[in-house]
Formats: structure tokens, C-alpha cells, sequence
């Protein structure tokens, strides 16, 4: 005769602490796993992106300094007399940031050069001596031509790097500055304005895109410098861009600072924006408009159009408005297939 032992597996615990445990280890990893996807990536990448951005306004600021160097030691050999040879400058720039492995993918960013984009204008009348009389001549010059850094941040805001007509300037969705400055600058004194500003013409179109660190490379081949006085009519500078917000936000800064202004009007309709500066008249102390800068924003296209318009004679006394406009002519080479010529 054989025995059988029945054992009734529904009320067996030996094997249950093995059980609870493995489930225990288990919960204890996606514990940790989830801490580390849901908080440490996050921060470790936020804080990443933003050491980009931060990083590439330098990097960017390189490229300014190459460019205005080359334009000095242009008009440096212009003014000796001597034969100026172009000089091609190199400058780093890093388009994105490479992810967390496994947890996070990379921030991927796009370094372009548009020689068409942000379009400049200015225009003026000035006197030309003639004989004793007077000749007016009028003026009209353009400039256009960017180099952009676009970075889609995923954990950062996202934003633009922008070099356009000698400034840096960074734009995210919470608003525009200008970094490093361009040249312009305004000076006033009983009997004279004096206005100083560059435009600087960017040729070579090119694209690249990734989170590695590219080469672009500027070439100076030419600048003028021309000093007009007795501005007979208003000076306009114009420019057409999406970064038209800094540029306002500019001119209205550097003017009221360099000129002392003392009074301000603001109008604001329909998406356009108008401020005046105004100082008082030497002889009647009556505020008078010396500077009117307007800006009209597209929300379609997302484009400002901004003008700036100095007054030639904004006194009751006769003031003379003085401009310097200094140009420069540089190719640029983006991207392994641009080719600087």
C-alpha cells in the first residue's frame, strides 16, 4: 500500500517571502527609475539648455568681434592708402546639447545663414556747397543679411541667437535684447546733432543642423565710410526683421540715454507703437520732438517693421544734424558645402 501525501497549494506560504521580495525589489527600482526621469532629467537638461543659450551668445559674439575687426583693419589700410587684402576669421559655434543616454535625446539646434533676411534702410537729404549755393543730394543705402541659431528646447525656453547688421541679439518668447551692441550712437550740443551709424551687408547663404560644433567663417572684402553734414530733411533709419522688438528696444535705450532726454510720448494701437523723445527747446524750454521711433508688429508673419526718424530741426533755433554711415561688405560661410569665395 502506497501513501499519498496531499499538500494544498492554496495554503502554502513557503514560497511567498521569495514572492514579496522580488515584487519589493521592483518597486524599490521603478522608484528610483521614475525619481530619475521625472526629476533629475528634467532639472540636469533645464540647466543644460540654459548654459547653451548662454554659451552660444558668446560664441556669437565672437563672430561680431571677428567681423568688426576686419572692418577696422579695412578702414585702417583705406586710410593709410594701402592695399587692404581680406582676411578670412573662424568661429566656433555649438548647435545644441547631446541628451542624458537611455532617459533623455539630444537638443538638437539649427545654425543658418540668410543673406536676404532683416532688410535696413536709410535715407536723408543733405546740403552740397556749391558756388556759395546750396545742392541737395538726396541718399538712399540698404544692408541685409543674418546668421541665426535656432534651438527647440524642450526643457528651456526656446530661442533664437541672432547676428544681424553688427548686433547680437537673443530672442525667446518672453522677449528680445540686444546683447552686444552695434555701432550707433548720438551726441548733442547747442548747435549740432550728431549721429554715427554702421550697416553691414551679409552674403553667403548656408544651413546646419545638430548638436555638434560648427565652423562659420566671415570674410571682410570691403567698407565705406562717408560723413554728411547739414542734413536738410529727417534722418530715417528703417529695418524689417523678426528681431524688430530688440532693435526698438535699442534705439529708444541708446538715444534717450546719449541725448539726455527728459520727456517721453507714448502711443499704442493696433499692434503699433510709437514713442517720442523729447528735450526742452534752448530758447523757449517748451518740449520739443527730437526723435520719433515707431514699430508695427505683424502677427501673421510675425515680422516688426521699425522706424526711426531723427528730426533735422527740431529747436526754434537752427540746429545742424550731422550723420556718419559707415558700411561693410562680408561673405559668410555656414555648413560644410558654403564657400566663402
Amino acid at each position: 500500500m502506497v501513501l499519498v501525501i496531499r499538500r494544498d497549494l492554496r495554503r502554502d506560504e513557503r514560497g511567498v517571502a521569495s514572492t514579496v521580495g522580488t515584487i519589493m525589489a521592483l518597486l524599490v527600482f521603478l522608484t528610483f527609475l521614475s525619481l530619475i526621469v521625472n526629476q533629475y532629467v528634467p532639472v540636469w537638461m533645464k540647466d543644460s539648455e540654459a548654459a547653451h543659450m548662454d554659451s552660444a551668445v558668446g560664441q556669437f559674439a565672437d563672430i561680431k568681434g571677428a567681423i568688426d575687426f576686419q572692418v577696422l583693419g579695412a578702414l585702417m589700410a583705406q586710410n593709410a592708402g594701402s592695399f587692404f587684402i581680406p582676411s578670412p576669421a573662424s568661429s566656433s559655434v555649438t548647435l545644441g546639447v547631446d541628451g542624458v543616454p537611455i532617459f533623455s535625446s539630444p537638443t538638437t539646434g539649427a545654425l543658418s545663414s540668410f543673406p536676404d533676411a532683416g532688410a535696413w534702410t536709410v535715407s536723408f537729404q543733405y546740403c552740397i556747397q556749391v558756388s556759395g549755393a546750396c545742392t541737395y543730394s538726396n541718399v538712399f543705402q540698404n544692408s541685409s543679411g543674418q546668421i541665426v541659431l535656432s534651438v527647440g528646447n524642450r526643457y528651456y525656453p526656446t530661442g533664437d541667437i541672432v547676428y544681424e547688421n553688427g548686433a547680437v541679439i537673443r530672442s525667446q518668447p518672453d522677449g528680445q535684447i540686444v546683447r552686444a551692441a552695434p555701432i550707433f550712437q548720438a551726441s548733442q550740443t547747442t548747435t549740432n546733432i550728431s549721429v554715427a551709424f554702421e550697416l553691414i551687408s551679409l552674403y553667403g547663404s548656408g544651413s546646419t543642423a545638430g548638436t555638434t560644433t560648427q565652423i562659420v567663417d566671415t570674410k571682410v572684402f570691403g567698407v565705406n565710410q562717408q560723413v554728411y553734414g547739414g542734413l536738410s530733411k529727417d534722418l530715417y533709419i528703417n529695418h524689417t526683421s523678426l528681431y524688430g522688438l530688440g532693435w526698438f528696444n535699442f534705439f529708444n535705450t541708446t538715444l534717450s540715454s546719449s541725448l539726455k532726454v527728459t520727456k517721453f510720448s507714448y502711443t499704442s494701437a493696433a499692434g503699433t507703437t510709437i514713442v517720442k523723445g523729447q528735450l526742452p527747446d534752448p530758447a523757449t524750454s517748451q518740449a520739443k520732438d527730437v526723435y520719433w521711433l515707431t514699430m508695427i508688429h505683424d502677427p501673421t508673419t510675425g515680422l516688426y517693421r521699425l522706424s526711426l526718424r531723427i528730426l533735422s530741426n527740431p529747436y526754434s533755433t537752427p540746429v545742424s544734424l550731422e550723420f556718419t554711415l559707415q558700411q561693410a561688405y562680408a561673405n559668410v560661410g555656414v555648413g560644410t558645402t558654403s564657400n566663402l569665395g
